[in-house]
């Protein structure tokens, strides 16, 4: 009896693990990126098979679908915005308007077109925003950490060069430093993000920088107070563009926006990155604001051929790389509300609004919460085996994932009263995660933006919709359609 009891522990214990070693055994582990994925043009060619399909598949359900071009573009990204921060942001807005919160709306949730973006980088399981941003608006998968360029270093053009080419207006906006790594893949050429003095310098002084009408955000010392080379490139814009406005305020901002012999705008206004909205002062600009003073202005600048612009919610990454729930999901409102500003300034029959993020991060939302419960609170009703209950927001890193010295886990509960305005845990580095991430589609050729997509297949939706680029657009099936074969 003793025998066979044994041999059945055994066996419990040697069953997982010889099937996991026949799991793991099955997986071969590439370090390196596959060779043709270094190169640029394995992704400009991959998306336009992937687009000549998405067109095909759409025929064959809607016959010719949508036939309008977009005249104007707004890609907005939430930097590190996950579903679940979308979710517990959209239940903070509900509950900060006095309802329970489940039932509320962000403004994404009116879009007609969702899809999901495989964020993956040619080195790298999990992005960073350098990688992803350059697959957002180039086209192209690199390297973690590059920004720019294909994985063998070869410059890529972005898609504010393919708009400048066909004549359009364009700018970028964020609420982070102009030259971090997602608003610098709009313009900038480097190996390593944190080449910033080299990014802004070529901000100002290259192309596509130093044609963009509109560049709004934080960073002032990299453009003065900290670089080492003797530029001063704040002067070296003003010289290049005598009618241009420049602006460090928010009452700044607006006299730039009402003057109507203003050309370009360059506003600044912070040294470093701009202040969550929490913290900030009556003096910056909320993101609304620079979104709003942005599509004005390009708008004024290009009534005819229409615009391209970027614009960032940057500090939802922040917020979560801090694991101050707190603050990341009030960055996600105030991202929420400038896209309510780019739908309410813009006509859904001649623009196109994309939304997506670059990276996801690793707050999870977990347990069985009443309705109702404080997104940024604890859960009284449930509880561990210990006693000890649970925040409703959690992160899959930092202490809380630890026992104390008893060996059980902390309670949540103290850390969060002693936080209110950054509830959520003791503060450990967050990290990004690797799972796809949202995309959401409003206006001309928004059909294109449904289902599960290649990150860098966005800009080429984009260019198709407004006819930029190299590759196939709209105009250009619109000609074959109506080219036909003499007699």
């Amino acid at each position: 009896m003793c025998s066979t009891n044994y041999l059945l522990l055994l066996l419990v214990i040697l069953l997982p693990l010889l099937v996991e070693s026949r799991v793991l055994g099955n997986i071969k582990r590439q370090a390196e990126p596959i060779e043709d994925e270094r190169t640029a043009s394995y992704w400009l060619n991959q998306a336009q098979q992937q687009l000549a399909t998405r067109l095909e598949r759409i025929q064959l359900a809607n016959g010719n679908g949508d036939t309008r071009m977009a005249k104007n573009i707004i890609m907005l990204m939430g930097d590190g915005m996950s579903i679940t921060t979308m979710t517990a942001a959209r239940i903070l807005k509900g509950q900060q308007a006095g309802h329970s919160g489940e039932e509320s709306q962000l403004a994404v949730e009116q879009f007609p077109y969702t899809g999901l973006s495989k964020t993956y980088c040619t080195d790298s399981q999990t992005a960073d925003s350098a990688c992803a941003a350059t697959a957002c608006l180039t086209g192209v998968k690199t390297n973690c950490g590059s920004i720019g360029q294909s994985a063998q270093g070869a410059s890529v053009e972005s898609i504010v060069q393919w708009a400048q080419r066909a004549g359009k207006a364009t700018g970028i906006v964020t609420t982070t430093r102009l030259t971090d790594a997602s608003p610098a893949a709009a313009y900038a050429h480097v190996k390593k993000r944190t080449q910033e003095l080299d990014i802004g310098r070529q901000l100002i002084e290259d192309a596509p920088g130093r044609h963009l009408d509109v560049i709004l955000g934080g960073g002032l010392g990299k453009f003065a107070s900290e670089r080492t080379d003797g530029r001063d490139l704040l002067q070296q814009w003003h010289d290049a563009n005598p009618q241009g406005c420049f602006a460090r305020t928010l009452a700044e901002l607006r006299n730039c926006s009402i003057d109507p012999e203003a050309g370009r705008l360059l506003g600044i206004f912070s040294d470093s990155h701009m202040a969550y909205n929490l913290a900030a002062s009556q003096e910056q600009p909320r993101l609304c604001d620079m979104t709003a003073a942005a599509i004005e202005h390009l708008a004024a600048q290009q009534a005819t051929n229409g615009f391209f612009v970027f614009i960032e919610g940057g500090r939802i990454d922040h917020g979560h790389h801090e694991t101050r729930a707190g603050y990341a999901l009030d960055e996600m409102l105030e991202f929420d509300a400038a896209i309510e500003t780019a739908l309410r300034l813009t006509n859904v029959q001649d623009t196109l609004v994309v939304v997506t993020a670059d990276h996801s991060h690793t707050l999870s939302m977990a347990g069985y919460a009443s309705r109702g419960t404080s997104i940024l609170g604890v859960d009284q009703s449930q509880r561990d085996l210990d006693g000890v209950p649970y925040s409703t927001l959690n992160y899959a890193i930092g202490k809380w994932q630890s026992l104390n010295k008893a060996g059980k886990r902390e309670n949540p509960a103290p850390h969060l009263s002693r936080t209110s305005l950054t509830p959520s845990y003791i503060h450990a580095k967050g990290v990004h995660s690797g799972e796809d991430v949202a995309v959401f589609a409003r206006g001309p050729q928004s059909q294109l933006f449904s289902g599960v997509m290649e990150q860098n297949l966005l800009p080429h939706l984009m260019a198709y919709a407004a006819c930029l680029g190299h590759g196939d657009t709209l105009c250009k099936h619109q000609q074959k359609e109506h080219t036909f074969a003499p007699l």
